[in-house]
């Protein structure tokens, strides 16, 4: 549907054809783009399958925050994990790669919890904005 009504406004479909018609020669495929948090969740999940979440008693949670930041200069995060004993581990990340704030924050989001899981958490909250 979005396709069609933009291909149906000349305002916008005008740029639409002509970069297809430019690509066309090289025998480019479009291939719309995956939503990023649900495949870094997916991943995740998936990598933890067949841990039993219903053995850990809720004090023994740790907490992780995570925060990203997109400019012209590049992308980067910062990292807050919290251990069930109260004690806080703090990174920040520079991604080498241009990427909106939400992208930024799921990349944290999935490297924070592979570094819980590394270390050994195995019940986690994680807090994003």
């Amino acid at each position: 549907m979005p396709l069609k009504h933009t291909l149906g406004k000349p305002d916008t479909s005008g740029p639409l054809v002509k970069c297809a018609v430019e690509l066309s020669e090289y025998d480019i495929l479009y291939l719309p783009r995956t939503t990023t948090k649900a495949q870094a969740m997916a991943d995740f999940i998936s990598e933890l399958e067949g841990i039993s979440m219903e053995d850990t008693p809720k004090e023994q949670k740790g907490l992780l925050h995570v925060d990203g930041s997109s400019t012209i200069q590049g992308s980067g995060a910062g990292i807050v994990i919290t251990s069930p004993q109260g004690e806080n581990l703090e990174f920040t990340i520079k991604f080498g790669f241009k990427a909106s704030n939400n992208e930024v924050e799921y990349k944290a989001l999935v490297i924070g919890m592979k570094m819980t899981h590394e270390a050994g958490a195995r019940h986690l909250l994680a807090y994003s904005n």
